[in-house]
């Protein structure tokens, strides 16, 4: 279990710098496109999927390092718990452009309901992070 909790931390503090590049990208990318009246295009149904899909990866790597360091130090760490619960509503928040993609939209709703997901997921993250001890915030994991 302990190689498992290994490669899911370093998984989980790699994947985290991964997602703030595509955030950005993908932030600057919508709120350039919202301001130039653009049309929607393929780059950004492929960056809001790329946002969401990374974050969903990331969640994911998040959970099986929770579960495997729990099996080691015991399940009763309510800093894990409470930064489980708000980055599971920012996955939840992220991927809800998955509801209105096929509607009919005007090009700037669709680039303005973007803009809002990826801003308040983005802020969720944030706010789960500082959930955890500063010890485990914001840096790299190396073995």
């Amino acid at each position: 279990m302990e190689n498992v909790m290994l490669i899911a931390r370093v998984l989980h503090s790699w994947t985290r710098w991964i997602f703030l590049v595509v955030a950005v990208v993908a932030i600057v990318y919508f709120a350039l496109s919202l301001v130039q009246k653009r049309a929607w295009d393929k780059r950004a149904n492929l960056l809001l999927n790329a946002y969401s899909n990374v974050l969903n990866l990331q969640w994911l790597f998040g959970l099986v390092l929770l579960l495997a360091w729990g099996s080691i130090v015991g399940f009763n760490q309510p800093h894990f718990w409470s930064h489980l619960t708000v980055q599971t509503l920012a996955v939840i928040v992220a991927s809800a452009h998955h509801g209105w993609r096929r509607r009919e939209l005007t090009d700037a709703a669709r680039w303005q309901r973007g803009l809002i997901v990826m801003v308040v997921s983005l802020i969720l993250v944030f706010v789960g992070v500082t959930l955890l001890p500063v010890d485990m915030q914001w840096r790299f994991f190396t073995p």
